[in-house]
């Protein structure tokens, strides 16, 4: 019996917490907009950035930065940016994401003079910072962002402290990821981007 009491008051609060988290994000969305709206709509860009994500252990593309790869690509053959900017280091094992974004890249047809790499960035915040600072050198102005969907409000909110002028573009999600997982995926996004704003953004 104290078992389950146990577990129900765990329920209970894993609830309040969920409905406490929604609440404050719901208040928060003016300001999350205004940062994903605040620039010029233009149709081309200095650069296209594409945010990475954990490779394979055998440092293959794994379905969700093939997606994010992918969309880069689509963009870049569209006129949409000059160059892609692949950022990301390695977290999870020992492959550097962004070249492994830059392999799969290139066997899209994308040629390797096109493809710029930044291979320091350990989370959304540095994957900003890092990109932001190598446009600058390049006197870029102007970048189509591209991540997964459900990381694109937290990643807009990061990049709008950076004074460059962006928009948006989210990858497709991967075709295995079940409803479920898309849902937990989002509501730990939803977490971590009202734990960034009111508490700050990791460095």
């Amino acid at each position: 019996m104290k078992k389950i009491r146990q577990i129900l008051i765990r329920i209970f609060k894993f609830f309040f917490i969920s409905l406490f988290i929604g609440f404050i994000t719901t208040l928060l969305v003016p300001y999350l907009n205004n940062s994903c709206t605040k620039n010029p709509k233009i149709k081309k860009y200095d650069v296209i950035i594409v945010l990475g994500s954990p490779a394979e252990n055998n440092c293959e593309a794994g379905s969700i930065m093939k997606d994010r790869v992918a969309k880069g690509v689509e963009l870049f053959k569209l006129g949409i940016g000059k160059k892609i900017l692949f950022t990301g280091s390695s977290v999870r094992n020992n492959c550097t994401e962004a070249e492994v974004m830059e392999t799969y890249a290139i066997s899209k047809g994308v040629s390797k003079n096109q493809i710029l790499t930044e291979i320091r960035a350990k989370n959304t915040f540095q994957n900003a910072y890092y990109s932001v600072k190598q446009m600058k050198e390049l006197k870029f102005t102007s970048a189509a962002i591209v991540t997964s969907e459900p990381h694109i409000k937290r990643a807009c909110a990061v990049f709008a402290k950076f004074g460059i002028r962006y928009a948006m573009f989210p990858a497709d999600n991967p075709a295995e990821i079940s409803k479920l997982q898309l849902l937990l995926w989002k509501f730990g996004e939803r977490m971590i981007l009202t734990h960034h704003i009111i508490f700050g953004y990791p460095e």
